[in-house]
């Protein structure tokens, strides 16, 4: 089957144009992510690159030969960066400008200048190399996403051993077939898989950063504002699938139940910055002492929740730590103290709402009998 080479061009031309327009309003419409904004960019440079690229003629060629390749060399860099902006880590511009730069430093030789089998295998390394550093990119954090971004690797990987393979079939002049001449039929296939290449990476990126907006209103739904931790949806959330996990096995569980002392007679002497400064203290002691696994959240106005896997001894002591660091401790001269209820899981019966009923009745007997203390279900 003969790919039209021409027919191959103008499509690959639309679709680029189309490709920026749809990633510079998903830029624009959205939160302005960073990551949207350097896509629509590197878009915009593919075109750009794409039809200067075909700009050949017999009597100069410097505009096709020399700057459509950095301009789009310049677009790897750019599709690098724009997955390390997504992953949290810094441009390095060094890098961004390497290739092209590289590119342009080869082409002062006359003789690379002239060989299209060097321009050709020199290129295919550039972009293999861009490509590969960006899979590396996502899978030096893929423990940290958490969002689906695994189609993008055999994507890359493919494109880049595409581009490894081109210097040993590609024999042909680019774009010849648009002046009347001949090129190679590699070619009309590097263009049909740049435009496969190039829908589905723009899809794949939208998807990332669509799910990761998508995460960060969830896990903004389940965090308590002021303090960071979480709330009493978050709690009872995780809780409850702690408590699934526990059923397959042995596992204790003990819900920790925190009150501040006389938080309203705080909040009246010291103003509810005083209060607020006293809540995020609190909070950052007991984050200070939990492991990972340990769900903490805030559950009330100065109420906080605390389930942790710990067996009984531990739990009672960790509790026991906490009410101390707290009573030994001041913010901005506040004096604060905590009244603790714990309960014990039974693996029998127990959910979140039984504990958390236990619990409360513990601490209510701990006010009673003079706060600062700890009560035991």
């Amino acid at each position: 089957m003969h790919l039209d080479v021409y027919t191959l061009f103008i499509f690959e031309l639309y679709i680029l144009i189309l490709l920026t327009g749809v990633m510079l309003f998903a830029w624009i419409g959205g939160r302005r992510d960073p990551t949207l904004g350097l896509m629509a960019l590197m878009l915009a440079f593919a075109t750009a690159g794409t039809q200067l690229s075909s700009m050949r003629s017999d009597v100069n060629d410097i505009i096709p030969v020399l700057f459509s390749n950095l301009l789009i060399l310049l677009c790897y860099g750019i599709m690098w960066s724009a997955v390390r902006v997504f992953t949290d880590r810094r441009i390095i511009l060094p890098g961004v400008f390497a290739g092209p730069l590289i590119w342009a430093f080869f082409c002062l030789s006359p003789d690379f200048y002239h060989s299209l089998s060097q321009r050709i295998l020199l290129t295919s390394i550039l972009t293999a190399a861009y490509t590969l550093m960006t899979t590396v990119e996502l899978w030096h954090v893929r423990r940290q996403l958490n969002v689906t971004f695994w189609p993008a690797l055999p994507l890359s990987l493919f494109h880049a051993g595409f581009y490894l393979m081109r210097p040993v079939f590609d024999d042909g002049l680019p774009y010849a077939e648009m002046a009347g001449g001949h090129s190679s039929g590699f070619f009309a296939i590097l263009i049909f898989e740049a435009i496969l290449y190039a829908i589905c990476l723009t899809f794949i990126i939208l998807a990332m950063v669509y799910e990761r907006g998508q995460l960060s209103y969830k896990l903004a739904s389940l965090r308590d504002p002021l303090t960071g931790v979480g709330n009493r949806r978050a709690f009872l959330e995780f809780g409850n699938e702690l408590i699934r996990k526990r059923k397959n096995c042995t596992l204790p569980l003990q819900l920790m139940l925190f009150d501040l002392d006389n938080f309203k007679k705080l909040n009246d002497q010291y103003g509810h910055a005083g209060g607020d400064s006293a809540l995020i203290f609190f909070c950052s002691i007991v984050n200070s002492l939990l492991e990972k696994k340990d769900v903490f959240a805030r559950i009330g106005g100065e109420e906080f929740a605390c389930l942790t896997s710990q067996p009984k001894e531990q739990a009672i002591k960790l509790a026991e730590t906490i009410r101390f660091r707290l009573a030994q401790s001041s913010q901005h001269n506040i004096p604060m103290t905590v009244s603790v209820g714990i309960a014990f899981s039974d693996l029998n019966q127990d959910t979140i709402s039984h504990l958390l009923i236990q619990a409360d009745h513990a601490l209510y007997r701990a006010k009673s009998a003079g706060k600062n203390r700890i009560e035991l279900s």
